[in-house]
């Protein structure tokens, strides 16, 4: 049988991390309940099992559940953001009446954000409650303090986030509370009364997948203290536009939108009977449907502006693909395929006008440029001062400067930007603000004639992108690569190139694309494999020649889910593994592939108990079936390969395909999706799987374990909160038992295999936490609403046990550093308003954890190899940066240099809790000594390499650790010039 030292590898970067063969035998784990469950299956695959068994021996001792909280011990961990600087999808946006330059941005999963100089930079100003997706967002406009924020995405995918009602401020931002409409789930739009703060409506589109009361348009009259349902149709029925009449705010208009999902792909939502646009005219006491000229049936999502300077004029995008029977079918096999997407269609959706009220309205276009995929868009905006002046968001900006009758479109790129709700300023009317998949942007010249002259505010300043998987490629140092959600797949440094991360450190490479995996190519850095196998050299971002596309049996079609499993192999990194339906293997780079399966989704996974009648015909292009949703070849044995479906299976194969098990839980009902499996490192019978059954409206966390093959299953979610879902569980490659999890809304770990999970949440914004990658030291996470984020050094969480929570002091074994040949900018650096991140710290990292502040002053000292103290921190004085540096010399007088590079150094920390202090291992040359001088601007730095130890001293005790210190692999430099920041040339 294949072992992982069968087949040519590069030389490992950390050889000591590497798992030999002796290591693969000791660590394989136990195989006793294997035998048990396949004593069923055909006997070539018992005999994989026996002979694993007997090649590796005794097993692993159990593991010990760890007793106690132990979030102290890695407390003082934090998450670093890596980007990338491309904002992604937001939905709801609006500026502050009589503050030019106050913008707010709501993102689908990245929470509010808000600007104050125009868009130039933007600051997060939501992110200490508990929900990150936004849907809609107003300004009170006669309190320009007061700001009301409705949760849940309005632009409706199925990777949606969902909310929990409404929140308020009224202090611009700076605090939040949580005002109610729990249950609503999403909510299209909010609309304050133009006089009084405290009236406010909200539209509630409700529950994306089954019948819910939340539905419908609520008032309040109190701020929010409480809400009255004044326009409800039924529990299918919600509601996703609600607007006041400016001038008459007794008039308010709204749309209804019947939609749902299926639990099975489809790339659109449907629309179901009841939609429509009504208006009140008694404050939202009663309703009246508005029907004259509109379509009589199919109206879906629909989105409504009154005109300021005439509020008889109304404008209305409604989406409706009824056939229109007037307009002849294109029955082309691009025009089929785009109508797959909304575009084209010739049904009765349109922009519509009414100049009296909405008493009569006219199509004045069915230009699906303006309202195709309308469950998408179907926003608009109308200049304050001039009534014939109106936006419309879709694929493009388009702008009409004659009421509706001609366009030209203002904003819109090759490849299609999608752009959802405008704003236009009631005091400018050339200012707009409108909110895109590529994140918000900021116009003060909307108005120019010539769109070529309108010019915008950056999108490249939003760290809010969608990711859906994480990988790496292995260049160093690492890259961290995935997709974007609308903007394409992305490659970040884990460490800028010039001191910090900022647009020179990421770049958009080919493979992946906006939804798909990416996977590097552990054999040859610099590759990454995405999509369907296509292969990319990220030097050139360009597809290397002969990569192919498995292929399904003729006669048949391959299904796909928008997320669609490539994976690596960690036991065989030649091996490549792609799902659709069936399990696809490449061996020689994805030149040629191997089917490994039959169809393993399930034959007939059914319509679930209470679909709505629309969605339940909806057979999307995949016909009602399911496909693979995740693969996870196991680690240790070459041929084994686990897989997951999102129509609720889990199947496994001991034999490259030859033979599978299918091992579903029994509490797996069909569309329960299997959302990961990982295959666990030290033990080939035990895996673990996440599982999705949001789309069932089952909100609950899952999370399953099997530690014999999968006969049976226990489920681990101790510790998860209630109703909210898992995306993702992985386990930690060098500690058993220490395992990741990511929920819709945050990051957890489990120190006990699962049987007990702790927040691991820190600094972490709340998100939609999709995916991890453990690579070396490192816990990479990719969050789909706030782009990648970092814990350099996992060292705490590999090291901790309940034990140490006895201690009164402990001093963690620090991991081998690596001394980076770090560059810089070598000149001016780049300025703080500029978007970027930090670099991780160039040194050797140090925890300690105290259990009670001290009595007296706390030393760590570095010892070199011959015991002599390279550098002392101490609870007495600050941290010094770098090894051995005196405070430097300042000039006299005005500094020349702002306080953004002056920032004082932080103390030594003492207080209780876990702590990390980072020793840089540099020795300072004298100013003016040997060295000195030549076009640095700062002091000149020799490295320090070899054995260390850190010496702790607490309350009179010593505690020591060794660790050493590696040069860059690359090659480093004698000596560094380094910038202290300090006004003494």
């Amino acid at each position: 049988m294949e072992t992982r030292d069968n087949f040519p590898r590069p030389e490992p970067e950390h050889p000591d991390n590497d798992v030999t063969r002796r290591d693969f035998l000791v660590r394989a784990g136990l195989f006793g309940g294997a035998l048990t469950l396949f004593s069923r299956t055909p006997s070539v695959v018992r005999d994989v099992v026996r002979q694993s068994a007997h090649a590796m021996g005794n097993a692993p001792a159990a593991l010990a559940a760890p007793a106690g909280d132990l979030s102290p011990l890695f407390s003082g961990l934090r998450w670093r953001l890596l980007g990338p600087f491309r904002g992604g999808r937001t939905d709801a946006v609006t500026g502050v009446p009589g503050r030019p330059n106050e913008f707010y941005s709501g993102s689908v999963n990245g929470g509010l954000w808000k600007t104050i100089d125009a868009g130039r930079v933007w600051e997060p100003v939501f992110d200490a409650n508990p929900v990150a997706s936004i849907g809609a967002v107003a300004v009170a406009p006669s309190a320009p303090d007061t700001v009301y924020v409705g949760s849940g995405e309005c632009t409706l995918r199925d990777s949606t986030g969902f909310g929990n009602g409404l929140y308020k401020s009224t202090d611009a931002g700076k605090t939040w509370a949580h005002i109610g409409l729990d249950g609503t789930q999403h909510i299209g739009k909010v609309a304050v009364h133009p006089t009084d703060p405290n009236l406010v409506f909200a539209a509630a589109i409700g529950n994306f997948y089954g019948p819910n009361a939340d539905r419908g348009v609520y008032r309040s009259t109190d701020g929010g203290r409480s809400w009255k349902k004044v326009l409800f149709k039924n529990e299918n029925v919600g509601a996703v536009e609600v607007v006041i009449d400016p001038t008459n705010p007794r008039v308010i208009y709204a749309g209804l939108w019947n939609t749902r999902r299926p639990p099975w792909f489809v790339y659109a939502p449907t629309n179901g009977p009841g939609g429509g646009l009504y208006k009140s005219t008694d404050g939202g006491d009663s309703w009246t449907e508005l029907t004259n000229g509109l379509p009589k049936e199919g109206i879906g999502k629909s989105g409504i502006a009154v005109c300021p300077s005439n509020p008889q004029r109304l404008y209305a995008l409604i989406d409706d693909l009824v056939p229109d029977p007037s307009i002849p079918v294109d029955t082309s096999q691009a025009a089929v395929a785009a109508r797959r997407f909304g575009v084209g269609v010739p049904g009765l959706g349109g922009f519509f006008r009414s100049d009296d009220a909405g008493a009569t309205w006219t199509r004045v276009s069915n230009d699906s440029a303006l309202w195709g995929r309308g469950w998408y868009f179907e926003h608009l905006a109308v200049d304050p001062k001039n009534a014939d002046v109106v936006y419309v968001s879709n694929v493009s900006v388009s702008r009409s400067m004659d009421g509706g009758h001609t366009w030209v479109p203002l904003r819109g790129s090759p490849g299609g930007d999608d752009y959802h709700q405008p704003w236009v300023s009631p005091d400018d009317p050339n200012t707009m603000i409108v909110a895109s998949d590529q994140g918000t942007v900021i116009t003060r010249n909307a108005k120019t004639e010539d769109p070529r002259a309108v010019t915008w505010s950056s999108w490249l300043n939003q760290p809010t992108a969608q990711i859906y998987h994480v990988s790496v490629d292995y260049r160093f140092p690492y890259w961290v690569t995935g997709a974007q959600q609308d903007s394409g797949a992305v490659a970040v440094r884990s460490r800028g190139k010039f001191g910090e991360i900022s647009m020179r450190d990421w770049e958009p490479i080919g493979a992946g694309g906006e939804s798909g995996y990416t996977a590097g190519d552990p054999l040859h850095p610099g590759i990454v494999f995405g999509g369907t196998g296509q292969r990319y050299d990220l030097a050139l971002n360009a597809p290397v020649a002969g990569t192919t596309a498995p292929d399904v049996p003729k006669g048949e079609t391959a299904r796909a889910d928008w997320t669609q499993p490539l994976v690596v192999s960690r036991a065989d990194p030649r091996a490549l593994y792609y799902g659709n339906q069936y399990l696809f293997r490449s061996t020689d780079c994805a030149q040629t592939w191997t089917r490994l399966s039959p169809d393993l989704t399930r034959p007939q996974p059914g319509v679930p108990a209470g679909m709505d009648a629309a969605a339940a015909a909806d057979t999307g292009t995949n016909g009602q079936r399911g496909v693979i949703y995740t693969i996870a070849p196991s680690p240790i044995l070459v041929p084994m390969v686990w897989i997951g479906t999102d129509d609720g299976t889990i199947q496994v194969t001991l034999d490259n395909g030859a033979h599978w098990q299918n091992v579903t839980p029994p509490a797996l009902t069909a569309w329960s999706r299997v959302t990961m499996i990982d295959a666990s490192h030290f033990d080939f019978s035990t895996a673990y799987a996440s599982v999705d059954r949001h789309q069932l409206q089952d909100f609950e966390p899952y999370i399953y374990r099997t530690r014999d093959l999968g006969k049976t299953w226990q489920r681990i979610t101790k510790g998860l909160p209630a109703g909210v879902y898992v995306h993702t569980v992985k386990e930690d490659p060098m500690r058993r038992g220490l395992l990741f999890a990511g929920t819709e809304r945050g990051a957890f770990v489990s120190f006990d295999d699962g049987d007990s999970w702790l927040p691991l949440q820190l600094n972490l914004p709340v998100t939609s936490v999709r995916d991890f990658e453990v690579y070396q030291n490192d816990l990479i996470v990719g969050t789909h609403g706030r782009g990648f984020w970092v814990i350099d050094d996992i060292t705490p969480l590999r090291q901790a046990d309940a034990s140490q929570l006895a201690s009164d002091v402990v001093l963690f074994k620090p991991t081998d550093a690596i001394y980076y040949n770090q560059g810089g900018d070598n000149g001016t650096p780049l300025q703080k308003d500029e978007p970027q991140a930090d670099n991780p710290p160039n040194g050797a990292a140090i925890d300690y954890f105290l259990k009670a502040a001290p009595s007296g002053s706390v030393t760590l000292e570095i010892l070199d190899g011959s015991g002599q103290v390279v550098h002392t921190f101490s609870s007495g004085a600050p941290v010094e940066a770098a090894g051995g540096a005196s405070p430097a010399r300042r000039r006299p007088g005005l500094p020349n240099t702002t306080a953004l590079w002056r920032p004082a150094p932080e103390p030594f920390a003492t207080s209780p809790g876990m702590h990390r202090i980072v020793w840089v291992p540099v020795k300072d040359m004298p100013r003016g000594g040997p060295g000195g001088g030549g076009g640095g601007f700062g002091r000149r730095r020799i490295p320090l390499l070899g054995a260390f130890t850190a010496r702790l001293t607490v309350n009179g005790k010593t505690y020591t650790q060794p660790f050493t210190v590696k040069p860059d692999p690359r090659g480093l430099p004698g000596v560094e010039d380094e910038d202290d920041g300090n006004d003494d040339f």
